[in-house]
């Protein structure tokens, strides 16, 4: 992007306005700020895409990347959320499911790699996220994660982001933790201010994986590995259904058959829509 289009952009915004005129073509652009009140990416590559492009559907057409957190799909104002730290995997949707049995109003909040558009360690496209997000019919704030930036800093303004965009306070941060009170633990000297929820801590997992192979059928969904894992004679490879079947091959090789300590890591997503790979 040229030093002039930068200059314009930036007198546009700090002058409230939502276009500034292209010199080169004499057409409006629409700013940055502007596109922010439409809530979502429209996919038609606009030059000030504040979504990094998340639903350009071509390749080529992708030139705008994230530089801040954003928030999506959000409607409406609201007294009270809960903010969900989604992964994309299993593990968030049992604790999603705890909390819309609540009726609870919910906001996904999902940190990836500003480099490489992905989760970091469950290995999923953003992309993914985000119709993971319209699938769902919920909102969603993307964080992304630069080098050598500090994680909870970055955390905490798109928190504040989603304070002021919903006009709600945030009654609790809710993590899919199902064991590890090292972890669990850490999140709560790190948030401090927040109520933190672990719905699923420290239920079996019989109870849990019945309920999530009835999460599966109910909702059509796809449940398999975005991580390889290794197990005593093989390696699974990415795109492994995660199955009964699997849990139990798991179990017999001495591993968490949730995958609770890294072993691997799952995606779910809806058996009839399309995966970003």
């Amino acid at each position: 992007m040229s030093p002039d289009i930068d200059r314009l952009h930036l007198a546009a915004c700090e002058a409230g306005r939502d276009t500034y005129v292209d010199p080169a073509t004499g057409y409006q652009a629409l700013t940055s700020k502007a596109l922010l009140k439409q809530g979502a990416c429209c996919g038609n590559s606009c030059r000030h895409c504040p979504y990094g492009h998340i639903n350009v559907g071509d390749p080529k057409l992708i030139k705008q990347s994230f530089s801040a957190p954003v928030l999506m799909n959000w409607s409406g104002k609201d007294q009270s959320i809960d903010v969900l730290f989604w992964s994309g995997g299993k593990d968030s949707l049992l604790a999603l499911q705890h909390l819309l049995e609540e009726k609870r109003r919910v906001v996904l909040l999902t940190s990836f790699g500003a480099l490489t558009s992905r989760v970091s360690i469950q290995n999923i496209h953003i992309k993914n996220i985000a119709k993971q997000a319209e699938f769902l019919k919920l909102p969603l704030c993307l964080v992304p994660l630069f080098p050598n930036t500090d994680y909870k800093t970055s955390i905490q303004e798109a928190l504040d982001l989603i304070i002021v965009q919903t006009g709600a306070q945030i009654h609790r941060l809710v993590f899919g933790d199902l064991h590890l009170q090292s972890i669990r633990q850490w999140r709560i000297d790190t948030w401090p201010q927040y109520h933190i929820h672990t719905p699923l801590f420290d239920h079996p997992y019989e109870r849990l994986l019945s309920q999530l192979w009835q999460l599966q059928k109910t909702m059509d969904l796809e449940i398999s590995l975005s991580a390889e894992l290794t197990m005593s004679k093989e390696v699974l490879p990415i795109g492994t259904p995660y199955t009964e079947e699997l849990v139990g091959r798991i179990k017999e090789n001495g591993l968490d058959a949730m995958l609770e300590n890294g072993e691997a890591h799952t995606l779910v997503f809806p058996r009839a829509w399309k995966k970003y790979q």
